[in-house]
């Protein structure tokens, strides 16, 4: 059997503690699967008007709560609710006493 001697045993350290670097060892790969494709935002986007609803609601004169009168109202979808999550709408009355939507 060898004798440890000290360049034997700094050569054994220096083996045992140098990481040695191995292909994918610590290293990530990453390839394309798919060609990227640039495109306009825009030119996919069709424009669409705001969807309304004219339906019965209850509206109150804004000086006194107390009086109130069913009367048609223009809904309209909102997504951007206080205290909703993100992504959920309602139809929310905009107007009182309308004879149209548009």
């Amino acid at each position: 059997m060898a004798k440890l001697t000290p360049p034997l045993i700094l050569t054994l350290t220096l083996l045992f503690t140098t990481p040695l670097p191995t292909k994918g060892a610590f290293a990530v790969e990453y390839r394309p699967i798919d060609r990227a494709v640039a495109m306009d935002g825009d030119a996919n986007r069709r424009e669409l008007a705001p969807f309304q609803l004219c339906q019965e609601c209850r509206c109150c004169a804004t000086n006194d709560p107390n009086n109130c009168s069913s009367m048609p109202c223009c809904f309209s979808i909102d997504c951007n609710l206080p205290d909703k999550p993100f992504g959920v709408c309602a139809f929310v009355p905009k107007t009182c006493n309308c004879t149209s939507c548009s």
